[in-house]
């Protein structure tokens, strides 16, 4: 039995991931032991080979699709032997120092207790990669900038000590939890196709009476961009995703009115806001910036579509979505 699973889910890291189980692989500290499982949502880039000759005591498992970041993560977590999961993005660089502490961390804090450190970015600059829960006031950039006007922002309103943050959620890009209590809390939630998945499992974690926290003094190098910026097409899918995850996240989890709410402030922001860049995209379209406002428009009027039709908010992308087809041919057969 290890002491720590550390899980990453990868879809076409290339060099990122190659400098991440680098890092792994030059860890050799007495004071805990590891295990690495890369699970790969069908890359599909003929590196697969070529990792596991380079890094042959990993386990590596193949997805069915690419299914996302939640259902990656339970998958890898389904081949783990260790005491606690570490789940971590193919983009970061980690050290043992930062696995020692959160390991450490993890141990005496209660049942449900997430855990993550500071990430550092390579020009050195210290990320964010934590925050508050949604609210009316949070769910767009504009908003968050109102709300930051009238009290001093994110950095004012989480509790902090000297060694400690204490956010509402951290970022799904390292996160270590307890294996017995990430079961017993549901594991991650695969409706989420990418993005809020991290907040609604530390929401989950903080309603069961968990800690999350951050270590100030454990760092992990973080190179942003990874996978979700390889392409147009990939860019304007995770846009669209971003947008589709806060809508899966308020359904969720907040009540009847306020739901109604601050879907109806994203779909004004989305659809509304959002109409005039996507027509100049449309003019000039030759830009690259430009052209994928208006692709991600098209694809976020494609999913309001389908919220209309099926009525439920779920990610067409996510592995729990039924097409509409499906939902018809069922109730046809139950009829007859």
């Amino acid at each position: 039995m290890n002491d720590i699973s550390v899980i990453i889910v990868n879809y076409k890291g290339g060099e990122s991931l190659t400098r991440c189980l680098q890092s792994l692989q030059n860890i050799q500290d007495n004071r805990f032991t590891f295990e690495v499982i890369v699970v790969d949502n069908q890359s599909n880039d003929g590196k697969k080979a070529e990792y596991i000759r380079l890094f042959p005591h990993f386990i590596f498992v193949s997805n069915t699709g690419n299914n996302g970041f939640a259902n990656g993560c339970n998958l890898g977590a389904s081949y783990s032997k260790g005491t606690n999961l570490l789940f971590l993005n193919p983009d970061t660089n980690v050290n043992a120092d930062a696995l020692f502490d959160m390991l450490e961390e993890v141990r005496v804090r209660p049942d449900y207790s997430i855990v993550s450190c500071s990430q550092i970015r390579e020009n050195g600059k210290v990320d964010q990669p934590y925050g508050l829960f949604l609210t009316l006031f949070t769910l767009t950039g504009w908003l968050r900038a109102i709300r930051k006007v009238f009290d001093g922002g994110i950095e004012k309103s989480v509790g902090q000590t000297k060694h400690y943050i204490y956010p509402d959620w951290v970022s799904g890009s390292v996160v270590m939890i307890r294996k017995d209590s990430f079961v017993r809390l549901g594991k991650w939630d695969d409706d989420f196709w990418m993005y809020y998945e991290d907040v609604d499992l530390c929401r989950r974690a903080k309603l069961r009476h968990g800690e999350v926290v951050t270590l100030k003094n454990a760092e992990v190098g973080h190179l942003h961009g990874g996978s979700s910026r390889l392409n147009k097409e990939i860019t304007v899918m995770t846009k669209t995703e971003v947008n589709i995850s806060r809508h899966v996240y308020i359904a969720k989890h907040e009540m009847k009115e306020q739901a109604f709410y601050m879907h109806l402030v994203l779909i004004i922001n989305n659809l509304v806001l959002g109409l005039i860049p996507a027509l100049f995209g449309m003019i000039f379209f030759f830009f690259k910036r430009c052209n994928i406002c208006t692709l991600t428009y098209i694809k976020l009027v494609g999913y309001y579509l389908h919220v209309i039709r099926l009525g439920i908010w779920i990610s067409p992308r996510s592995i729990n979505y039924v097409p509409w087809e499906q939902i018809a041919e069922q109730r046809n057969a139950y009829s007859e």
